[in-house]
């Protein structure tokens, strides 16, 4: 019995020979330039599409770092480390307090149909933002939206966030009020993080979410799919990491057996376990396979981890005196 784990790569290659004369080359540099010009100039007159006026860095003003709702399945692209949103001091006669946030509210629900036409996004709604005491109209309210590592350094930088945008309480949203909210991939893992901040101190709150879209009444790992007394799916927790085995209970005397097991993101197919096989051939030289269990186990790739749902799949093929036999077990499971 062998066993085999292979991820395939291929390569592409991509070689460009100039054929092009002097004269066309100064052509197409003009208009290279042009296109670039005529973008940049577009780019500047393109009207901010959230609500929310944002406080950037240092108090400068900034818009959303990422265009909400135009990712296109891949994930966010990480921003670089983000130093502490600070606003301009209280005016005079305002409240001297620190921002002491209350426990906001958070609603998790499918994106807008206008929104979402191909049904792949959730949305996260933060609202009843309050404070245990009244705060100055410049304190900022920042909420950054990231993976699981996003994270609140302890000198108030936030790291791994993908988007971020920041309100006060004189320049609310345009109903008057304190919220946010966001698009993201449904059936993968994120994190809120919500943070208040003034001269007189912060103060933070995380929200950890996902919008189960596809894996709904899914067993939650660990968990067993399949009978495990022929053929079986176990996800089992083997330290801190997921380990995930199928089993197959061959009745011996057999020539060949194929078991194998995989898992794939339900929306895109994209593989989030390393592929894992394990294989017999008879040789008469060696004595036979006994009858009993036969398995083959595999992990989370990295990018794995980024999800909270994903589709197992384990197939068998086998021969022996009675001829060729297979089996598909294809089930999805939960991975919150």
């Amino acid at each position: 019995m062998s066993q085999s784990k292979f991820t395939p790569y291929p390569v592409f290659n991509f070689q460009i020979k100039e054929t092009i004369g002097q004269t066309f080359s100064h052509s197409l540099r003009y208009l290279i330039l042009f296109i670039f010009l005529f973008s940049l100039n577009c780019s500047e007159k393109k009207p901010g599409s959230d609500p929310s006026v944002t406080i950037g860095l240092l108090g400068l003003n900034a818009g959303t770092q990422t265009d909400q709702g135009s990712n296109d399945g891949k994930p966010g692209e990480v921003l670089p480390p983000i130093p502490p949103v600070v606003g301009p001091p209280a005016a005079p006669g305002q409240p001297l307090n620190a921002p002491i946030l209350n426990d906001p509210q958070n609603q998790v629900t499918e994106a807008p149909l206008a929104q979402d036409q191909y049904k792949i996004y959730g949305k996260i709604l933060v609202n009843n933002i309050s404070f245990q005491q009244p705060v100055h109209n410049q304190t900022t309210i920042t909420a950054y939206i990231g993976r699981r590592n996003l994270k609140l350094e302890p000198d108030g930088t936030v790291v791994n966030a993908i988007e971020f945008r920041t309100l006060t309480p004189g320049n609310p949203n345009p109903d008057g009020n304190l919220w946010f909210s966001f698009l993201y991939r449904s059936n993968e893992k994120y994190r809120l993080l919500l943070v208040a901040r003034n001269e007189f101190g912060s103060s933070s709150k995380e929200i950890n979410f996902h919008h189960n879209r596809d894996c709904i009444g899914a067993p939650l790992a660990p968990a067993t799919i399949g009978d495990c007394n022929n053929h079986c799916m176990e996800a089992s927790l083997v330290g801190a990491q997921m380990e995930f085995k199928a089993k197959y209970k061959q009745p011996g005397d057999i020539d060949y057996l194929w078991l194998d097991i995989s898992g794939y993101s339900p929306r895109g197919g994209m593989a989030i376990l390393e592929f894992n096989t394990t294989v017999y051939n008879f040789d008469p030289a060696q004595p036979p396979l006994p009858p009993g269990f036969q398995t083959v186990t595999t992990t989370l790739y990295e990018q794995g981890k980024n999800h909270m749902c994903v589709e197992l799949q384990s197939f068998i093929f086998f021969e022996d005196g009675n001829g060729i036999h297979q089996n598909l077990l294809i089930e999805k499971m939960r991975l919150e």
